[in-house]
């Protein structure tokens, strides 16, 4: 794996943790309400969630983002534009498929699905889409780049190390 595809996965890691944690609460407190009930549902809820919604984003929702992304935004348009846009897309595709999942879910395929479905779609988007731009997003970029850092400094204090080590010897 490339030292590019870790800091993807990384990134994906903690953009899924976010957004599922956002996610799978306010569905749960619509339900329950705001109660040490809803707090035992989502506890028991958010692990399933997020290794599902981990393997959506990784397999399907990611690769044809930045597909349709590079279709959209050309490189020279500003960072602030390229992150917009893929922030709605992949909003977009993961507010479409986590949906499908929680609606089979907890509604089956019952003669209403649909409603059930298109219903929280449009419950969920605006939601998820603000969450992503103005909390999730920010936060994973913020600590994706601390982390890098981090990263950076110990492979620094490593070289360092051993060329003084070469250097003694």
């Amino acid at each position: 794996m490339t030292k590019l595809q870790k800091e993807e996965l990384l990134f994906g890691l903690l953009m899924t943790i976010g957004m599922v944690t956002i996610m799978t609460s306010y569905n749960i407190v619509i339900v329950f309400g705001f109660n040490a009930n809803a707090l035992k549902h989502i506890l028991a809820g958010i692990v399933p969630v997020f290794i599902v919604a981990f393997i959506v984003e990784q397999l399907i929702i990611n690769h044809n983002v930045q597909k349709m992304h590079k279709l959209i935004v050309s490189p020279d348009d500003p960072k602030f534009k390229q992150i917009v846009m893929f922030s709605i897309l992949m909003v977009t595709g993961m507010c479409l498929s986590m949906t499908l999942y929680a609606t089979l879910v907890n509604v089956g395929t019952s003669s209403h699905f649909w409603q059930q479905y298109f219903a929280a779609v449009a419950r969920n988007y605006p939601v998820a889409l603000l969450s992503q731009l103005l909390v999730v997003g920010p936060l994973a970029r913020a600590l994706h780049a601390k982390i890098g850092k981090v990263r950076r400094d110990m492979n620094q204090k490593q070289r360092v190390e051993l060329a003084h080590s070469t250097a003694t010897n």
